[in-house]
């Protein structure tokens, strides 16, 4: 999937995550968690990749649920099995 771009004033590039026909509503706390999830699960398999996953998850997902994740992952309290 390609991520969306557009072009904005002078030679700045804002890149969002690619629609995806899984989360077609607006609320996107799934289409977030799931991003998340794909990053982590690419990075643990060793992928090479993982990038366009950790975009993805960054245009979407709130900065404090990242922020909790993140910590609940260093914690080993995280829910996700990645």
């Amino acid at each position: 999937m390609p991520i969306q771009t557009a072009k904005c004033e002078g030679d700045i590039e804002v890149k969002t995550a690619p629609f995806d026909p899984r989360f077609p509503v607006c609320n996107q706390a799934k289409h977030c968690y799931t991003r998340y999830n794909e990053y982590h699960k690419c990075m643990a398999e060793g992928g090479e990749d993982c990038e366009k996953y950790a975009k993805a998850y960054r245009s979407i997902c709130p900065t404090e649920w990242v922020t909790k994740w993140n910590e609940q992952r260093d914690e080993g309290t995280y829910a996700g099995k990645y």
